[in-house]
């Protein structure tokens, strides 16, 4: 039996695409004979055709334009997201400009995914933003912060998963964003975790866990902390530099969905001894 044959993908004229956008048809010619923007739609006669991507591409590039950026940089950063680099998310938000912050966190979570945006994108700008004048960067930290937790915000959940973790703050600790992030990436996995958020007693956690009987336990800690003995769950997992060396936890962002989406997750993470 002959295979249906596929439907091809819909695509727009730049006319459509223009009215989409609201800029006049000879700014889009513009844009291209400037910028070279690369289409993903195919190409198949004189007239350029844009597909979905395309047409997204360009709204980022439209908001960035909006939100302050050279349209030369907007272009870049909405087409080739994965260039987004450090010293231009930073630039951002010296300026405080926090939509462009949202815009640009936006575009490489997109392109690149969770993991790879956490780690080589917001960890090195919070961490440049922490050094010696940490004091007077107090509210570019909360800025960017809360930038970065936005958009980790729109990567909804899915739909009808049971948890398959628990995510929690030991009491006392409210560097709550790589556990936002956890959760973010687990979405993209299709993995269902439930953020309990910062400082949470241990009273808590264990009406928690016989409320929900989660797979697994992932507790943060940023500042030394003493692993907890006892609790009633199958797998737990001591993320953070305030564990021991001793605790095995994962040592980036890619490795704590690795542990936790893996067919071999039956080997988890052993409880402390005791």
């Amino acid at each position: 039996m002959d295979r249906p044959a596929t439907a091809p993908a819909v695509t727009w004229t730049a006319g459509a695409v223009a009215r989409m956008l609201g800029v006049p048809a000879s700014t889009l010619r513009a844009w291209h004979r400037r910028y070279d923007l690369p289409l993903s739609a195919p190409q198949p006669g004189r007239h350029r055709r844009y597909g979905r991507a395309d047409i997204e591409a360009l709204l980022r590039m439209q908001h960035l334009i909006e939100h302050g950026l050279s349209t030369e940089t907007a272009a870049a950063r909405a087409f080739h997201p994965g260039a987004t680099d450090v010293g231009t998310l930073l630039t951002a938000v010296r300026r405080l400009q926090i939509d462009t912050v949202a815009a640009l966190l936006d575009a490489h979570l997109a392109d690149r995914g969770v993991p790879a945006t956490w780690d080589d994108l917001c960890r090195p700008a919070l961490t440049a933003l922490c050094g010696p004048d940490a004091d007077r960067c107090i509210d570019l930290v909360h800025g960017l912060a809360w930038a970065i937790a936005a958009a980790l915000h729109r990567i909804p959940p899915p739909t009808g998963a049971a948890p398959a973790a628990l995510l929690a703050c030991v009491d006392g600790d409210r560097h709550t964003l790589p556990l936002e992030a956890l959760r973010a990436a687990l979405a993209e996995h299709g993995r269902e975790a439930l953020f309990l958020g910062a400082s949470v007693p241990e009273t808590a956690l264990r009406h928690a866990i016989d409320r929900v009987r989660p797979a697994a336990l992932v507790l943060w800690s940023s500042q030394p902390a003493t692993p907890p003995r006892g609790l009633p769950v199958p797998r737990l997992v001591l993320a953070g530099p305030g564990w021991p060396a001793e605790a095995g936890g994962p040592g980036s962002l890619r490795d704590a969905v690795s542990l936790l989406t893996s067919d071999a997750a039956v080997r988890f993470m052993p409880r402390p001894p005791g």
